[in-house]
């Protein structure tokens, strides 16, 4: 009499894992790639309250004008 086996049969096995196996590797180059990319990315509102900052401190405009900006910087922030 012959008994029939209810698991999953090894070629299955090994497609999972070998389908286990691609999907790592895809997650290591993802990691890899991100963690590679710069992390300078600001929003636009830290950007330009960045360079703002720079200005001043080079002396390209007064401390006035500086506030000023600021000012309106924040206002946009606040804005929906």
């Amino acid at each position: 009499m012959e008994t029939v086996d209810p698991g999953i049969p090894l070629y299955l096995w090994m497609f999972l894992f070998l389908m286990f196996l691609v999907m790592a590797f895809i997650g290591l180059v993802i990691y890899t790639s991100r963690k590679s990319m710069p992390r300078d990315i600001l929003p636009p509102q830290n950007k330009q309250s960045k360079l703002l900052a720079e200005q001043y401190a080079n002396g390209e405009i007064s401390e006035e004008e500086y506030r000023k900006r600021m000012k309106e910087l924040e206002k946009q922030s606040t804005k929906p």
